[in-house]
């Protein structure tokens, strides 16, 4: 975050349950004008407007000609309508995820965003997460990645298949974490309670020999958000719901007091076991990072890219890659279904 005050002036589009958090950072943001929001829903409007005191606006059109940036906060399907409008009037704009229902509504988002220079940043906020920078500090190559990501069911979010609504988040981490082109997807699912797929699997194969098994759902009984990792003598299982990562070093017992680990608690043990090549010591690590909070954190992102004109961490060309595989991964299981 930069250190002087740059007034920037943000508006929110859509004030659901997401939409909901944003307005409450942004507004009491010590470095944004925040100039109000706009929702379809005229009792969702008066509602947040009256609890954070802020201006709900009666026109999109009034809004975006309001704001330098605006987050698009709205159900997938109207991403790409919202944006245009925004890039046309040469608005910066945050996206949540994914970017957009299909990969040539995203890459219409991205072309028109280099052409006018402007910033978009897509909300895959797990790249904020601090245990999720804590764990990539620790693993550097990985050879197998399995990321478990359940929740309960409701309504919010079913009008577009557990793929892009929850798996993605997954998607994009493990491109983060693995430089490679991907290979081959192989993907199964079911649809359970509504229309879309409610279930899904995917296994994707990089050239360079990682294997990543995703696995979503959003009928589960509580919710899980599990990370295991396997790379030469290193095992790691990351919980997000404690949050913690747990590590098996062979040989190599993890420094808690390194630079990389500001802000982290836990402890060590060690194991020693007779193999046929000698003796081995495993390392057990309990790793807690230190708590943040990511939602803001991507907000800030957001503001010192419109302040220094630079790339966000995840801006839309990567947003648009994530969505590509999601919807790679959505094709093959709506074949094999």
């Amino acid at each position: 975050m930069v250190d002087k005050k740059f007034h920037v002036k943000i508006g929110v589009i859509g004030a659901g349950h997401l939409g909901r958090h944003h307005i409450k950072h942004l507004s009491s943001h010590s470095s944004v004008n925040f100039v109000g929001f706009f929702d379809i829903n005229e009792k969702t409007s008066q509602k947040i407007s009256e609890e954070f005191s802020v201006k709900s606006f009666k026109s999109l059109e009034e809004l975006i000609n309001s704001s330098d940036g605006l987050h698009i906060v709205t159900p997938t399907n109207l991403h790409h309508g919202v944006a245009m409008e925004c890039l046309k009037k040469n608005k910066d704009i945050f996206i949540e995820k994914p970017i957009a229902s299909t990969t040539k509504e995203a890459e219409e988002i991205v072309r028109l965003s280099k052409k006018n220079k402007n910033i978009v940043q897509v909300g895959h906020i797990e790249r904020f997460n601090p245990t999720i920078n804590q764990l990539k500090t620790i693993v550097k190559n990985p050879h197998f990645i399995e990321i478990e990501r359940l929740a309960p069911f409701q309504s919010r979010g079913t009008e577009v298949p557990v793929v892009l609504d929850l798996m993605v988040h997954d998607i994009d981490l493990v491109l983060s974490m693995v430089n490679s082109n991907i290979k081959q997807i192989q993907a199964s699912g079911a649809t359970m309670v509504g229309e879309k797929v409610d279930v899904a699997h995917a296994r994707i194969e990089f050239s360079n020999g990682v294997i990543a098994n995703l696995k979503s759902s959003r009928i589960a009984q509580s919710y899980v958000r599990k990370i295991r990792t396997y790379e030469k003598n290193l095992y790691t299982i990351t919980d997000l719901m404690i949050p913690q990562i747990e590590t098996y070093n062979v040989d190599t017992a993890f420094d808690l007091s390194s630079a990389e680990t500001v802000g982290t608690t836990g402890s060590s043990t060690e194991r020693e076991f007779e193999t046929a090549d000698g003796t081995k010591r495993i390392f057990y690590n309990k790793i807690i990072p230190e708590e943040r909070d990511a939602l803001l954190d991507e907000i800030n992102n957001f503001i010192d890219c419109i302040y220094t004109r630079s790339v966000p961490t995840v801006d839309g060309t990567k947003g648009l890659k994530a969505l590509g595989i999601a919807l790679e991964i959505e094709k093959k299981i709506t074949k094999n279904g």
